[in-house]
């Protein structure tokens, strides 16, 4: 179980130099940013699942919830983006 964690962590921190490193580029920024989104989701699921809380299950529903907002909102950006080109 700790290897997981271990790889989760290090996910993180690579997306996290990746949003660093990329950030004039809005694709890979924003794919950086959704790896993040999930890094976060998947250690978040394990800590509930771990901690038997019955209230610790709704942080990943609501990080899901703000996921989906900022895919939302990322895509909108991009095709305003592609619109303004033509």
């Amino acid at each position: 179980m700790l290897l997981i964690y271990i790889n989760i962590a290090l996910a993180f921190t690579i997306s996290l130099l990746g949003i660093l490193i990329y950030r004039s580029h809005l694709i890979s920024s924003l794919l950086c940013l959704e790896e993040i989104i999930l890094s976060l989701f998947i250690i978040s699921t394990l800590t509930a699942s771990n901690i038997h809380f019955p209230l610790a299950n709704i942080i990943p529903i609501a990080l899901l919830v703000f996921a989906a907002c900022e895919a939302a909102v990322g895509l909108d950006y991009i095709h305003n983006l592609s619109l303004l080109q033509c």
